[in-house]
């Protein structure tokens, strides 16, 4: 396991790495040099990095003090803004191309 800070930030953007599970919490995105993915709490408490279906579990610790820097947090409080549901879906609207009438020439 690589021994630089992890790089987390707190939001929606776990979408783009993976999809919602049963009994996992997504968090945000963690980095770890050049890996990157979602962010995940598990049921048992432990903390994950997870790629599609591939789960990697993370230093508790290591994740905690990152997650505190993340979001401002001091030892003893808990880690609060860790988002509880995902945003919403984005809704695209798709319009009528325009035509340009040219007038007639004489």
């Amino acid at each position: 396991m690589s021994q630089e800070p992890l790089r987390i930030i707190v939001g929606p953007r776990w979408q783009m790495f993976t999809y919602q599970r049963d009994g996992f919490q997504l968090i945000g995105t963690v980095q770890r040099g050049m890996q990157i993915g979602a962010l995940a709490r598990m049921p048992d408490g432990d903390y994950a990095q997870v790629n599609g279906d591939i789960v990697e579990t993370l230093n508790r610790s290591r994740v905690e003090f990152a997650l505190r820097a993340a979001t401002g947090t001091k030892p003893g409080e808990p880690i609060v803004n860790i988002p509880r549901a995902p945003s919403p879906a984005v809704t695209v609207t798709v319009k009528k191309k325009r035509r340009i009438v040219m007038p007639p020439t004489e």
